[in-house]
C-alpha cells in the first residue's frame, strides 16, 4: 500500500521533494495523480497538495515555488510553528506553512543561486542562510518536519507502512593537505610556501609516513568501537567520492558530475556547525538550472572540524555543543557526519589537542563494542 498524492500539476520539483521526504526520509511509498476521479475513488491513504482541497482528505496548501521553472527570489512569508519561525506561511491548511516548498528551498540550496555576497573563500556564508536567520541551522528541520508529517498521516491512516530507520555515525578524515582549505585560499601560489613551512615543522618525516602515522593513530583510537572512520586520499580528478575543499553552487557539483564523481561529503559550512541543506539524510542533488535530479549523492555534514577555534579551545564546551546536534540526529534516526583534516591531526602541539578531542568525542558519542556483548 502506498500513499496517494493529488496534485493538479506534477512538476519535477514536486516529484523530487515528495519522493525525498516520503521515500528517503520516512521510508514509505508514494504515488501521484492529477486525475480527480482517480483520487476521489481511491481507497488508499491519500493527501492533496493544491490551492484548495478536493474533499475531506488531509490537505496541504501550496505556494508557487514548486510550480515554477525559474530561479527567482520567492515571495516568502514566515509564521510561528511550535517554538520555531518557519517560511512559506499558508492559511486553511493542515500545517500553517508549505512544508514541501520549505524543504525544497533548503535541500536544493535555492538561496545560493540568488544574488549574494560570497565570503573570503568565494562561498555562500552561513550567516546569510535562511536557517541561520530563523535559528534553525543546528536542526535537520526537514527530517523533524517529516516526522510531524508522518504522525499526522498515521493518525488518519494507521495501516500505512513506514520502514524503520537506523542512526548512522561516521567520522570522515580528509588526508590531502589541501582538504581543509578552499580553492581561492590554498590552490594558488601560496600553496608552495605553505608546504615548505609545513615541511620544516614535520622534520624528516616523509609525507607518506606522516599520513600512515595519522591513520594508525586514528585506528587505534577507534579500536574499542564498532564505528570506524573513512579516510579520503585525493590522487586523481576522477574519484568516486569527494570531501575536499568547500563547495560553491552550482559549479562545484557540475564539476563532480563531469568527472563522474558519484558521492560528495562537503555539504556543510566549513566553520559553522549545522545542516546547510536542512537534512541529516543523504540526498541526490537537484540541478535547479536543468530542473532535474542527478545521480550525485550528497552526504550532509553536521560538523566540520575547521569550525574549531584557531587557538585554544575547551573540549568540554565543544563536545557539549556537538552532542546537542548528535542527539537530535539520533532522535530522528538520521546520518551524522563529522569531517576532520589531516593537518589538524598531525603530530605537534595543535595536533595533540585535536587528537585528544577526537578521543573524547568517541568516548562521549559512541558505545564500546565490548559493552554490546551479551552477558
Amino acid at each position: 500500500m502506498k500513499l496517494l498524492v493529488y496534485v493538479p500539476i506534477l512538476t519535477p520539483r514536486i516529484k523530487y521533494i515528495f519522493n525525498f521526504i516520503f521515500t528517503e526520509v520516512l521510508q514509505t511509498q508514494v504515488g501521484f495523480t492529477s486525475v480527480l476521479a482517480e483520487f476521489q475513488s481511491s481507497e488508499s491513504p491519500k493527501i492533496s497538495y493544491a490551492n484548495r482541497p478536493v474533499g475531506n482528505e488531509i490537505f496541504f496548501r501550496n505556494v508557487d515555488l514548486l510550480l515554477e521553472h525559474n530561479i527567482a527570489r520567492p515571495n516568502m512569508k514566515t509564521t510561528a510553528f511550535g517554538d520555531s519561525i518557519v517560511p512559506f506561511a499558508v492559511s486553511d491548511s493542515t500545517l500553517p506553512f508549505d512544508i514541501f516548498a520549505a524543504s525544497f528551498y533548503f535541500v536544493t540550496r535555492y538561496e545560493e543561486y540568488l544574488p549574494h555576497t560570497p565570503d573570503a573563500d568565494g562561498c555562500f556564508p552561513a550567516r546569510l542562510s535562511l536557517q541561520n536567520k530563523l535559528k534553525l541551522l543546528e536542526i535537520p528541520v526537514i527530517d523533524a518536519w517529516a516526522l510531524i508529517l508522518k504522525n499526522i498521516i498515521v493518525k488518519r491512516y494507521p495501516t500505512l507502512l513506514f520502514f524503520k530507520k537506523k542512526f548512522h555515525f561516521e567520522s570522515l578524515v580528509c588526508m590531502d593537505p589541501e582538504s581543509g582549505l578552499s580553492g581561492s585560499g590554498f590552490r594558488n601560489g601560496a600553496s608552495a610556501w605553505f608546504k615548505k613551512i609545513n615541511s620544516i615543522f614535520r622534520g624528516s618525516l616523509t609525507e607518506e609516513a606522516r599520513l600512515t602515522e595519522i591513520r594508525d593513530t586514528v585506528n587505534a583510537f577507534e579500536e574499542p568501537y564498532t564505528e570506524k572512520s573513512r579516510f579520503f586520499y585525493k590522487t586523481t580528478g576522477s574519484e568516486a567520492e569527494d570531501c575536499y575543499g568547500q563547495i560553491s553552487l552550482p559549479g562545484s557539483y557540475l564539476k563532480l558530475l563531469k568527472a563522474q564523481v558519484t558521492k560528495d561529503y562537503r555539504m556543510g559550512y566549513a566553520r559553522t556547525p549545522g545542516f546547510r541543506a536542512g537534512t541529516c539524510t543523504p540526498f541526490f542533488w537537484y540541478d535547479l538550472q536543468l530542473e532535474k535530479s542527478t545521480h550525485l549523492l550528497i552526504h550532509p555534514i553536521a560538523i566540520n572540524a575547521l569550525s574549531l577555534p584557531e587557538k585554544h579551545f575547551h573540549s568540554r564546551e565543544i563536545l557539549h555543543k556537538w552532542k546537542d546536534i548528535l542527539d537530535t540526529v539520533k532522535l530522528l534516526q538520521g546520518h551524522f557526519y563529522i569531517v576532520w583534516h589531516q593537518d589538524q591531526l598531525s603530530p605537534g602541539e595543535r595536533g595533540k589537542a585535536v587528537r585528544k578531542l577526537y578521543q573524547d568525542m568517541l568516548a562521549h558519542f559512541l558505545t564500546p563494542h565490548y559493552d554490546l556483548q551479551p552477558q
